[in-house]
């Protein structure tokens, strides 16, 4: 008889916990973990990177300078921009920009929040291991 009254007691603080925890609203980034095959390194894939803080458009310019990576989008508060180059991007972002805008984007950048890359699975593990992804 004890011994359910304690498990009774365990459920119902639990229940209560998930209302006022509610866990089902607990926000996981692990659907967003970059995987990649350590097996066969030198094999081609699309990855998308996102930034665990947003990096500045001058900054990641002089990041992939040192990785052979292909930019094919970049992320911008959840919307995909395609641009060549970080100079085309800029200009793509500030189109619908008062001039105000367009000049303080155009001197200090952007934030980009991810990248939609091609490249080898070699790259991306270098790629993490210096830069703070997932």
């Amino acid at each position: 008889m004890v011994i359910t009254i304690k498990i009774i007691y365990k459920l119902i603080f639990i229940i209560i916990l998930f209302f006022l925890v509610n866990l089902c609203e607990v926000d996981s980034n692990s659907e967003k973990m970059v995987f990649y095959n350590n097996t066969n390194i030198h094999n081609e894939d699309k990855f998308k990177i996102y930034f665990k803080k947003s990096i500045n458009s001058h900054e990641i310019k002089k990041i992939l300078n040192d990785y052979n990576m292909n930019v094919i989008s970049y992320i911008i508060d959840d919307e995909e921009y395609y641009a060549w180059d970080i100079d085309r991007l800029i200009e793509k972002y500030i189109e619908d920009k008062n001039l105000e805008e367009k000049i303080y984007y155009k001197l200090n950048g952007i934030n980009i929040d991810g990248i939609n890359v091609i490249c080898e699975h070699e790259e991306i593990r270098r790629f993490s291991l210096i830069e703070n992804i997932y």
